[in-house]
């Protein structure tokens, strides 16, 4: 089956927060308030979080109100980018790009029957993720939400660790179906 990893999700999810927040004018943001909003395994996300500052996606501000921020324009950055990123590039198959791996040969590769529509389908994935950026994400997510951050009624809650009942990041601003939790 085709899915992204956890990795990849968590980190389109925190890349997402950040969007949002950057678009709020809002300071860094810890890996802890990210993982307690959502509800991520803290080490996980430490880990993806630095994997972005060392590619540069984000930035990293030590000290008490230091954090994680956005370190580019989210209209500029694509899936593809962060997949690649944080997984290597992306291959449907061993064949699929038509550049060998070392040690990865196919039996089938001379007379395999589908291997042009494989390569297709791979350009077309590939072309896609290049083309859909972070703000892409957050466009669709105000459309489908108006707000920040994700209603209960969120179809993928329990694919990408996201919890029904969430703390608000922004105090007094809470959005119609959306339960928080005071403390934490």
């Amino acid at each position: 089956m085709l899915a992204l990893t956890r990795k990849t999700d968590y980190a389109l999810i925190a890349l997402s927060y950040l969007a949002q927040l950057r678009h709020q004018s809002a300071g860094p943001v810890s890996a802890k308030q990210i993982a307690e909003v959502f509800g991520l395994p803290l080490p996980l996300l430490m880990n993806i979080l630095k994997e972005l500052v060392q590619t540069r996606v984000l930035s990293s501000t030590r000290g008490a109100q230091g954090g994680y921020s956005l370190a580019v324009d989210p209209a500029k950055l694509s899936i593809l980018e962060v997949v690649t990123a944080l997984e290597g590039p992306v291959r449907l198959t061993p064949c699929s790009d038509g550049l060998p791996i070392v040690g990865q040969g196919c039996e089938l590769a001379e007379g395999c029957p589908i291997r042009g529509t494989i390569r297709t389908l791979h350009r077309r994935i590939n072309g896609f993720l290049a083309e859909l950026t972070l703000a892409d994400l957050q466009d669709e997510k105000r459309q489908a939400e108006d707000y920040w951050p994700i209603q209960d009624s969120h179809p993928g809650r329990n694919h990408c660790g996201c919890r029904a009942t969430l703390q608000d990041p922004t105090p007094g601003r809470v959005p119609a179906g959306v339960t928080t939790q005071s403390g934490a």
